[in-house]
This record gives C-alpha cells, sequence and structure tokens, in this order.
C-alpha cells in the first residue's frame, strides 16, 4: 500500500496527470524497478519501453517544483513536508511557501541584510534565523511575527539552533564566541568562547551539551546548563563544517573540509571511526532518528549514507550538480532532504535512495532544516 500510495502522488504531482487517459501507464516506465507496483504491472503492459538510467539513484521527477527569482542562501523545511520556509535576499526577508501548492502563505520581514542560516524548533512554533546585519530573529511561525531580535555578535551568523525543549536558541558568527539565548525572556543566558571560528553549533538530544565545529580543525562539547568546556576532540586536519549529536546524545560526528567524517564518544572525546568516500568537503551531517545511520553531503555533489556502527557506505545519492549544502533526516527516518548550490532542494527515499521529490530553485541553497513535527 505504501508504494501504491506513493506511485500515485509521484503521478499526480508530473506533467503526465494532464494527459489523456492511455498515457498514464507510461510513468511506469521510469518508477523504480524493483518495487511491487512496477514487477506486478510491467506483464500486463508489455509495450513499455525499457529506461536504463546510469545510475539508478538519480530519477529527478518531481512532485513539486516551487521556483524564486531570487537567491536562496538558506531554507527549512517542517517535518510534514507541508510547509518550507526560505531566505529572499532581494528585501531580506524569510517566504514561507505551502509545499503541496507552491502558494506563498507568509513572508517575514525584519533583517536588514543577507540571511545565512534558519531552523524550526522543534514543535513546529518558532523559526529562528541568522543574519549578515549580525542580528538573530525569532519568529512565531504561525503568524509570521517577529518575537525577538537578538542583538549580540560582530559579524555574520553562520548558524542557528534551537534546544530540544524549545527554551534556548544557539548561535555563532564568524569569531570564537557562541551565544545561548532565552526564547521566552530574550536574555543573554551565557556566552562561550572556543578557541578559533566557529563554524557549525548543535544542542545535543537531551539538552545537556552542544558541540561546536572550529575552523582549527577541532569539536568541542560544552555543558549546555552551565557553560563549561567538558572536551575537545582533535582529528580533522582542516576546518570542521558541521557537527551533529546521536539520538542518544552519545557520540558526535564531525565533518569536514579535510573530507573527513569522524565519529566521536560524546562522553570521553575518543575517536570511534573514520569514514571515507567523499572526493571534495564535507558540509553536513547528521544521524538517522534511530542513530543507525549517518548521512553526509559534500562539494562533490554527492550524499552518502553510513552505517553508524560498523563505518560502511550503504548508499550513494545523486543528483544534484553543484556542492550539496545541507542534509537531514526527516523526523520518522523514511526520507532524506538535501539542498545545494545547483538551487534545488531534493526529498529522497532513504530506504532505496531514490529521489522522490525536488523543489526548485533559480540559484543557491544553503542550508535546510527540518522540525520533527
Amino acid at each position: 500500500m505504501s508504494d501504491a500510495a506513493s506511485f500515485s502522488a509521484h503521478f499526480a504531482g508530473s506533467h503526465a496527470s494532464k494527459s489523456t487517459p492511455h498515457l498514464y501507464i507510461s510513468a511506469l516506465s521510469t518508477w523504480y524497478q524493483e518495487s511491487p507496483v512496477w514487477t506486478h504491472w510491467k506483464h500486463q503492459f508489455t509495450g513499455l519501453p525499457s529506461i536504463t538510467l546510469l545510475n539508478k539513484d538519480a530519477i529527478t521527477v518531481p512532485l513539486l517544483t516551487i521556483t524564486t527569482k531570487e537567491q536562496i542562501s538558506c531554507a527549512a523545511v517542517s517535518g510534514k513536508g507541508d510547509q518550507i520556509v526560505c531566505s529572499c535576499n532581494c528585501d531580506h526577508s524569510l517566504l514561507v511557501w505551502d509545499t503541496k501548492t507552491g502558494y506563498l502563505l507568509k513572508k517575514l520581514v525584519g533583517h536588514t541584510d543577507h540571511i545565512w542560516s534558519v531552523a524550526f524548533s522543534s514543535n513546529g512554533n518558532q523559526i529562528v534565523s541568522g543574519s549578515k546585519d549580525n542580528s538573530i530573529r525569532l519568529w512565531d511561525a504561525k503568524t509570521g511575527h517577529q518575537m525577538i531580535n537578538w542583538q549580540g555578535h560582530n559579524s555574520d551568523i553562520p548558524s542557528v539552533a534551537f534546544s530540544p525543549d524549545c527554551s534556548k536558541v544557539s548561535s555563532d558568527c564568524f569569531d570564537v564566541f557562541i551565544n545561548v539565548w532565552d526564547t521566552k525572556t530574550g536574555k543573554l543566558l551565557r556566552q562561550l568562547q572556543g578557541p578559533s571560528d566557529v563554524r557549525s553549533v548543535v544542542f545535543s538530544s537531551d539538552g545537556n551539551k552542544i558541540a561546536s565545529g572550529h575552523s582549527s580543525g577541532s569539536v568541542w562539547v560544552w555543558d549546555a546548563r552551565t557553560g563549561d568546556h567538558l572536551r575537545m576532540m582533535k582529528g580533522h586536519g582542516r576546518p570542521v563544517c558541521s557537527v551533529a549529536f546521536s539520538p542518544d546524545s552519545h557520540k558526535t560526528v564531525s565533518g569536514s573540509s579535510d573530507k573527513l567524517i569522524l565519529v566521536w564518544d560524546a562522553n570521553t572525546g575518543h575517536l570511534l571511526r573514520k569514514l571515507q568516500g567523499h572526493s571534495g568537503l564535507v558540509s553536513s551531517v547528521t544521524f538517522s532518528p534511530d542513530g543507525n545511520q549517518i548521512i553526509s553531503g559534500s562539494a562533490d555533489h554527492s550524499i552518502c549514507v553510513w552505517d553508524a556502527k560498523i563505518g560502511h557506505q550503504l548508499r550513494k545519492l545523486q543528483g544534484h550538480t553543484l556542492d550539496i549544502t545541507s542534509v537531514s533526516f526527516l523526523p520518522d527516518g523514511d526520507k532524506i532532504i538535501s539542498s545545494s548550490f545547483d538551487g534545488l532542494i531534493n526529498v529522497w527515499d532513504a530506504k532505496q535512495g531514490q529521489l522522490r521529490e525536488q523543489e526548485g530553485h533559480s540559484s543557491s541553497v544553503t542550508s535546510v532544516s527540518l522540525s520533527p513535527d
């Protein structure tokens, strides 16, 4: 039933749905050829053309294409997949779209310069964004109203993140400082000082720790409640571009411009395994919701799916034509979402590696994140 439902949605979103009824079966020619739907129906239509793909993972038929005429530097998608928020740098606003219809739902206005980063809260009620105007803005995701305008950094904000309970936001800029803010009062709770420029920051799933990736090639782990530095993990030879915690908060994974992915014990700082397979810098890494897999996006235009326990590469997803800027799992673990400088946001089947959905932009996409609702 799941595969049949997916087939129906896949077909309904394609241009074939506008054709006359006798052409409807043509969608079978491009369907995933190990699926139950294709296996069952191929014998009923012996005249179907045979299509062979050089890369079976690169099936790029979109369910919907949202096209904007401005550069998209960051994006975040709701966990249900029904909304997407992206930057519109012509007027430094955020646009919220309905991904089913492509309609513009609301426009968030407040920033005065390029928006670099955006994220949803875990309950989907709030959006946070970071900008070249040195500010972090907290928004009501339902009304689009600006709730808080945080000032406290001296340069661009490349990374923002919510704590799991939505009570805090962490932000960093191109210096050594990480700020932690209270989302209710707007107060600056603490400021963490690292060894070098901060490139990425994230809360652990239990909310007790913060991990930060630095230009020095190190990953630092902090006590989120006190701000105390707990440990430093050094293994990369070049800047760390992305860090993430495992769902149980016991491990961290880091991706670097040295093309490596390193998995660490977050409690001891010991290096557990090294993942190699990309030919370009690793811009984004994250764990699957069950912790069994890791996905990575790279400047080599590919996304790799790894077995988190043994470090083996399970599959490589190829469909983007420029650097991958962000990767993430949907909360149910069934789909992977990726963004790229090619202006596309792709949604993939996490089990088969097949590209299911594709949101199109006319320029670069540098970040994407998901809310787990």
